[in-house]
């Protein structure tokens, strides 16, 4: 019997299209939001500082009560909901000219955003076959780390010649695309005892990891390096924007390269750790081997200065 292809999967096929379109859309308004902030508000390192915090402290404080909402709610409404709510959040972004308003209107759109991610996982599991979910997961990742990298790019490029205020309308229209999408896409009709049963077990369920990794000293030592390396790495990605400003304030579009290549790196470590079937080398050594490269990589961020000096010159 001939298997199916992923793709053949009209309802993948649509969902598939609206996340592709979300995340570039997301990463062109990212790149435009820390150019306004840096470079034509000339916000201090504080305001650049609580940009991350923006989107990311509503999903940190949200996605358990996202999670009960995907279980017990139709998913299709609970993506198209909270994607017309962000092509809201993004057109009063665009007409927004205080820093301090700008970071209310994003912290506001990373709220209606984080409802759309677990109803997403949910539907995926609902109209994918069992055998074909990696392939499904894989291949959002994998879109969602070349928007890491095409996104920034093309916001550079745009630079060139427009605003970063034109990226942000980028994203306008990228959300009118998902949202457009998410309108044809049926419900899935196919939800089993099983995914009934997930929306009474979910606070049992978290309870019952953060015992296990509580229970295993190597888990818990993971839980701890990789929040200490993500913190550190943020905390310099955080103000990187007023470094190029400081040695490159005539060149805004370099933040895009910048940005970019960050993503470029993340994509190929995706992709050579897919091409592993396992891990041959020692655990501990793998982390202390990601944090010598953490410190070479700030030990050549040093030397950078002397170059983007003689760039702008």
């Amino acid at each position: 019997m001939k298997k199916e292809k992923l793709f053949a999967n009209s309802s993948y096929k649509k969902l598939f299209i609206s996340s592709t379109a979300a995340s570039f859309g997301d990463l062109f308004d990212m790149f435009a939001v820390m150019t306004l902030f840096t470079y034509v508000w000339h916000a201090n390192s504080l305001w650049i500082t609580l940009i991350p915090v923006a989107y990311a402290l509503p999903s940190i404080l949200l996605s358990q009560a996202a999670g009960n909402l995907a279980d017990r709610y139709d998913k299709v409404q609970l993506m198209f909901l909270p994607e017309l709510v962000r092509l809201l959040f993004t057109c009063l972004l665009f007409f927004t000219d205080e820093p301090l308003l700008a970071l209310g209107v994003l912290t506001l759109r990373s709220m209606s955003s984080v409802m759309k991610v677990p109803a997403q996982l949910a539907y995926v599991r609902e109209v994918v076959k069992e055998d074909q979910l990696l392939q499904a997961s894989t291949l959002q990742n994998i879109m969602f780390q070349i928007s890491k990298v095409v996104g920034p790019f093309l916001g550079a490029a745009a630079l060139t010649f427009t605003t970063p205020k034109a990226c942000i309308l980028a994203n306008a229209a990228a959300c009118i695309i998902s949202i457009g999408v998410l309108f044809s896409l049926k419900k899935s009709g196919n939800k089993t005892q099983r995914q009934a049963a997930r929306a009474h077990q979910s606070k049992e369920s978290l309870s019952n990891g953060w015992k296990i990794v509580f229970q295993h000293s190597i888990l818990l030592r993971v839980v701890i390096l990789f929040h200490l390396s993500y913190f550190v790495v943020m905390l310099v990605d955080a103000q990187i924007s007023i470094f190029l400003r400081d040695v490159l304030p005539h060149h805004p579009e370099m933040l895009g390269w910048l940005l970019s290549g960050i993503g470029l790196g993340a994509l190929a470590t995706g992709v050579y750790l897919n091409r592993k079937n396992r891990f041959t080398i020692h655990l501990d050594f793998y982390h202390w081997d990601c944090f010598y490269l953490e410190g070479l990589y700030f030990s050549l961020a040093a030397l950078i200065q002397p170059l983007c000096h003689a760039i702008s010159f």
